[in-house]
């Protein structure tokens, strides 16, 4: 009976290495969740995000998220090649920029939609607005204007 205790001693102490190897491992994967682990990799999904939501309905806060998150990713780059991790800053440089090209060009599209809209609305009211040119009097070739 006492050996049966001491396998079994030992094995609750194996386990309970083994629990707090995971268990803390499992931790620090869900602090991570909760604080967002700040990688360039995680805000890259971040800027991905922000972006198709701003394509969708675009408006000054999904606009000034996405600029907040390019400052950050920005930020990061740079730390990247201080450290001189050039895979790394290539890497996350490359997809920063085509991500910004694709946020600029979606800009574009609004203004020159905006823009079209706006021309197209103003000929509208514009119609609406300008008599026809028979309803204006005019005066007689006849008469002179400089005779009292």
């Amino acid at each position: 009976m006492n050996q049966s205790s001491g396998s079994e001693s030992a094995m609750t102490t194996s386990s309970r290495t083994l629990f707090f190897r995971f268990g803390s491992l499992l931790l620090l994967m869900a602090l991570c969740l909760i604080t967002g682990c700040d990688s360039p990799s995680s805000r890259i999904q971040e800027i991905k995000r922000n972006l198709d939501a701003f394509k969708r309905s675009p408006n000054k806060e999904t606009k000034e998220a996405l600029e907040k998150s390019f400052a950050k990713m920005e930020v990061q780059v740079q730390e990247l090649e201080a450290k001189g991790d050039t895979v790394q800053y290539d890497l996350f440089r490359r997809q920063s920029f085509t991500l910004r090209y694709d946020f600029h060009s979606t800009l574009l599209a609004i203004a020159k939609f905006n823009t079209e809209e706006g021309g197209r609305r103003a000929a509208e009211n514009a119609a609406l607005v300008t008599p026809t040119p028979e309803a204006t009097p005019s005066a007689s070739a006849s008469e002179d204007p400089r005779k009292e």
